[in-house]
């Protein structure tokens, strides 16, 4: 890739020293990093747009002028521009802004401002200290810092009861009250787990992880610092906003561990790092957020572990999947592609690393197995609950049970992607149902993929262009859904940087969620057992064989291959913007 500067930077070795030394920062401890910068540019409005004063937007204009201090000059001394040039246009730059910055703190939706801001001082950072040396980083950065945006605007402008899933209400009492955000609120008042049969109270069948994070986030917030509680409760989302961030993270970690390098990580990280999945997914108040980064993190540390069999490697393994397990119950699913990587390791090296490997896998299950099961083993001996309980719901008209499950796999009529939104039956004013659920699994998470369960028609009123926009945006995802598919079956038995037994793993591992989903939606059939939701991992799965195709698209040179690196290049760039656009409008809608 061209340096976007025509300067040699030869002279400049105190300032790339000074860079490499921030870079090796960020790159040994990009988790802390990505959770202090969650907490900096949510808390000053408590992760709402409603909270953003206008002395709020005067303090982003203090950092604004202070970045041009810094960004101006370094472009001036590539240009070997001298004093006072530097000071005068650094002057202009500040004074050029003011007016936009007054302009923006009397409006009332500044979330559009937010995301251009953030954008425009990235891109500025980006070109003002580029170094050849540091290409993949900075390009890296760039991508996974404009993705944040969009997901930080996408949190500010969603509310903790909006587009949310199963979340109920916070009450601030210690009295017992159903949902996700009531599970946090038992436990931030009565600080112990609700202590009867919680089949009889709605979601507090899950493990406490993650609602006991929440509640000593709101906790702390509200009793330290003193803030309001309604607030304190609201900030609570730059908890799932960090663990977003955080598989994003891991799945750049993913891509350079198989030496996804150049147009080939770009595109993988761009699809996942705009992928609308995590963008809705940092706003959930339920405990899917962490329970993927956790798992991520498992299937990224078992990868570390099949190149270098620790007891270091297998302890992370083992904290990431009973931690995974602590926070929802599903996370166990990547125990099975685990632990054939494990049987694998084990028989390939039996004669001369048995026993390292028996101590190892006794440590494994030592930490994991308590970490994951002490909870549902409690409600075994407590109350008689079955190990794997689900939820219990009621009769809804979401239900599909009058289309059999064999239907509901084959059929592929157009009428379920007339409306690329996800069908529900609804009534009308007189209580009669009308359109139809949603009932093909593989529709069914084609469409919430993109939108959820929340977004459609409703959401852009006095836009009616926006379900054009929208059907792009569903058909662009669902060809690289396809593309995807494709190369992991083609690059499965294709030679490239990972081996059979890697490649093994994480096709299992996808094959694993995907069965679990069709298991999920024939055992309970309604539409919410078909959400993508419970699939997002394998965004990552596929976006890394697709990267792989990309390697080997990249380095043909036939003619007709060469033909396809712009539209394909093209899809992913629009695919990109239109994800962001879409999301945008959401989040800005008053």
């Amino acid at each position: 890739m061209n340096s976007p500067t025509r300067i040699s930077e030869k002279k400049n070795t105190g300032n790339n020293s000074v860079l490499s030394g921030l870079f090796g920062i960020l790159t040994a401890h990009p988790y802390i990093s990505a959770f202090l910068i969650c907490i900096i540019c949510t808390m000053p409005f408590c992760a709402a747009s409603s909270n953003i004063s206008s002395a709020a937007v005067m303090i982003m204009f203090l950092f604004y002028c202070f970045s041009a201090g810094l960004i101006v000059p370094r472009i001036c001394s590539r240009y070997k521009l001298k004093n006072p040039l530097p000071v005068i246009l650094t002057l202009a730059v500040s004074a050029v802004g003011a007016p936009v910055f007054l302009y923006f703190r009397n409006q009332k939706n500044k979330l559009l401002f937010v995301f251009a801001y953030g954008c425009i001082l990235l891109t500025a950072y980006y070109f003002a200290f580029y170094t050849k040396k540091l290409t993949r980083r900075f390009n890296a950065l760039l991508i996974m810092g404009m993705g944040f945006m969009v997901k930080l605007c996408y949190v500010l402008g969603t509310s903790i009861s909006e587009r949310q899933h199963d979340v109920s209400w916070f009450e601030p009492s210690k009295e017992v009250t159903p949902g996700h955000l009531g599970y946090i609120s038992y436990l931030c008042y009565n600080h112990h787990l609700y202590d009867g049969d919680y089949r009889q109270v709605f979601q507090y069948c899950h493990p406490p992880l993650h609602h006991a994070l929440c509640a000593v986030w709101i906790g702390f917030l509200n009793r330290v610092l003193g803030v309001d509680i309604g607030n304190a409760v609201e900030s609570a989302q730059t908890l799932p906003l960090f663990y977003s961030m955080a598989i994003i993270i891991t799945a750049y970690k993913i891509f350079r561990y198989f030496k996804l390098d150049g147009r080939a990580l770009y595109i993988s990280l761009i699809i996942t790092a705009f992928h609308p999945c995590f963008t809705y997914l940092a706003a959930f108040m339920n405990n899917d957020a962490l329970t993927w980064a956790l798992t991520i993190g498992a299937v990224y540390c078992t990868l570390k572990w099949y190149k270098a069999p620790t007891m270091a490697n297998i302890i992370k393994i083992a904290l990431c999947l009973g931690l995974g397990m602590m926070t929802k119950l599903s996370a166990a699913l990547a125990a099975f592609p685990i632990a054939f990587v494990f049987i694998v390791v084990f028989f390939k090296t039996f004669k001369t690393s048995w026993k390292k490997l028996f101590i190892q896998f006794a440590a494994f299950l030592a930490l994991c197995f308590p970490l994951g099961m002490w909870f549902p083993i409690r409600g075994l001996i407590r109350w008689g609950i079955p190990l794997t309980y689900v939820q219990e719901l009621p009769e809804m008209d979401q239900t599909i049970k009058g289309i059999t499950f064999w239907e509901r796999i084959t059929d592929f009529s157009l009428k379920q992607v007339q409306n690329v939104y996800e069908n529900w039956l609804w009534r009308d004013e007189a209580g009669e149902p009308q359109g139809f659920n949603e009932h093909n699994p593989l529709i069914a998470i084609l469409k919430n993929s993109i939108f959820g369960e929340f977004i459609n028609g409703n959401n852009f009123p006095d836009m009616e262009y926006m379900d054009t926009v929208c059907k792009v945006l569903f058909w662009l995802g669902v060809s690289i859904a396809a593309a995807a598919f494709a190369a992991m079956i083609f690059y499965l038995f294709k030679k490239t940087d990972a081996d059979r037994i890697q490649k093994g793993f994480l096709v299992f591992f996808h094959l694993v969620l995907m069965i679990n989903l069709y298991t999920l939606s024939k055992n309970y059939p309604m539409v919410c057992s078909m959400n993508f939701r419970y699939l997002m991992p394998t965004v990552i799965t596929g976006t890394l064989f697709l990267g792989f195709a990309v390697t080997k698209l990249e380095s043909s040179s036939k003619t007709a291959t060469k033909a396809l690196r712009m539209p394909v290049y093209s899809i992913i760039i629009a695919f990109a913007a239109l994800s962001t656009y879409v999301y945008m409008v959401v989040a800005s809608a008053m």
